[in-house]
Parts: structure tokens; sequence; C-alpha cells
């Protein structure tokens, strides 16, 4: 692993694979270690970027603060520092779909197709006061106090049949830091990136899970009409695909992403440090 300083910040990143440029961004609560049975089935195809959050993993923790859009502007800081890019594909999952969206309404030049996987794009009131309650648990009484009931919904007892993977998933969503976590829920419920929807031109793929309960499919493939140019599939996963359907997920990404990979150059992963 690697760290890039931001000025504002430091975050954990790695570069892994060869080809076209790829960029993994992860969901609330999760860390670059969400991709990690989903990329080995990536690396044969794309040169792939993942990276911690500010306030995830090994990243700088307790920000002020922050927006999902300046979760995309440290993207994008990511990016220049990286040598990575500046041109490449994009794919964002649960909450990290927001930022990716955010990250391509900044620059479309840059994003040469976008995948938004399980998108939490939009907070309904109801939803927000969830995520206030949350967000205040987490301050007062840690990690601890909002475990069960957060992945009760992420990864519910049916998608628990591995499980050493959602053992490893939970003790993840544990290490996060209270106060950050508490932040990333603010800035997921203050966020209206869903507005910019309509005006994407780049080519999409939206996947909803079949056993998502925080976004059904119904509701991604209404959210998924509003792009000019998606495409939508639902797979057999819940809200967490990486970590829950890694197989099913690649089996859509990988096709979608090599057709629109073109004009893309391919840098083997020793190109930059």
């Amino acid at each position: 692993m690697s760290v890039a300083s931001l000025g504002s910040c430091e975050l954990r990143y790695e570069i892994s694979g060869e080809g076209p440029d790829l960029v993994l961004i992860h969901e609330l609560g999760g860390a670059l270690e969400s991709f990690d049975g989903l990329l080995p089935l990536l690396t044969r195809h794309f040169r792939v970027l993942r990276y911690d959050q500010r306030g995830a993993g090994g990243s700088s923790r307790k920000p002020a603060a922050l927006s999902i859009e300046d979760h995309a502007i440290d993207l994008a800081g990511l990016v220049a520092v990286t040598g990575f890019g500046p041109r490449c594909l994009l794919v964002g999952v649960a909450a990290g779909a927001a930022i990716a969206v955010a990250y391509a309404a900044r620059d479309e030049a840059v994003v040469a197709a976008l995948a938004l996987c399980a998108p939490a794009l939009s907070v309904p009131p109801e939803r927000k006061a969830y995520l206030d309650r949350r967000a205040r648990l987490a301050r007062c009484n840690g990690m601890a106090a909002i475990v069960e009931a957060s992945l009760d919904r992420s990864y519910p007892e049916a998608l628990r049949a591995d499980r050493a993977a959602f053992e490893t998933y939970r003790e993840r969503f544990l290490a996060n830091d209270p106060e950050s976590y508490a932040m990333a829920n603010a800035a997921l419920a203050g966020t209206r990136v869903a507005e910019a929807l309509p005006s994407l031109t780049m080519p999409c793929l939206v996947l909803a899970g079949r056993h998502d309960l925080l976004r059904p499919p119904a509701e991604v493939e209404t959210m998924a009409r509003a792009i000019p140019h998606a495409a939508f599939a639902t797979i057999e996963s819940g809200h967490l695909m990486p970590v829950q359907a890694a197989p099913a997920m690649a089996s859509q990404l990988v096709p979608f992403l090599t057709r629109h990979a073109d004009g893309l150059k391919p840098v083997s992963e020793n190109a930059h440090v």
C-alpha cells in the first residue's frame, strides 16, 4: 500500500494490474479492502486504483465536515498525484457511487465510462433521520453501538453463508473511527448528486442487488432512467456487491468497461509509483 499527501489530508491507495485505468470507490463504512474479492477479477483486464476515502481505512481521520463533492475533489487530487489517468473508467459502490457521480459531473472529459453499483445518490427525509441517529450513536457510544443494526440491512443473514467473509467485513466496520464515520453519514444525508444524472453524457452501467434492502432494484432502475446513456442490470447480491457477489459483479463490469475503454492507453502497473 502507498500513501498520497494531498496537503489537506493523506489517502492510502494501491495500484495494481495492467491495462486501461480504472478507479474503484468504496462504500460508506468500507475501505479499499472491500474490493479484495473483486480485484483479481479486474486486474487481468485493467490497471486498478483503489483507495481509502478521507476518514476511512488508513487515510486521514477526524476530518472537518465534508460533502460528497469534497470527496470528489480528493479523488481528483489523488489521480493527479499518482499520475493515474487522467481519463479513466470509474466504478462507485453505494455511497461511493455518489462520489463517482460528483467526480464525473466536475469534468466529464476525464471519465470514459461510469458504473454505479447499488447507488446511494439521494436520501429521503425518513432516511436522513436514520442517518442522523446513527451518527449520534456512533459519536456517543462507538461503532459497536451501531454495527448490528447497520449490517442487518446492508449484510442480512441470508447473505452470510460465507461466515469468514462476513466476520472480516464486520471487524473492518468496527475499526472505523466513530467521528469520521458520523461525518460520512452527514455527507451522504446532505447529498444532491442525483440532480446531476440527466446531464451525464458518458456511457453508464447501473447495477442493482436483488436482495438489497437499502437500495432495492425498483428504486435503482428508476434512478437509471434519469441517465441518458445508461444500461441497467440486476445481480444476485445485497447492498455490498464487491463483498457479497464479486463474480456476478465482475461479469457485468468487465464487458461494459472493456467496450468503453477505447482511447485509454494501457499502462503497466510499474509505470507510476
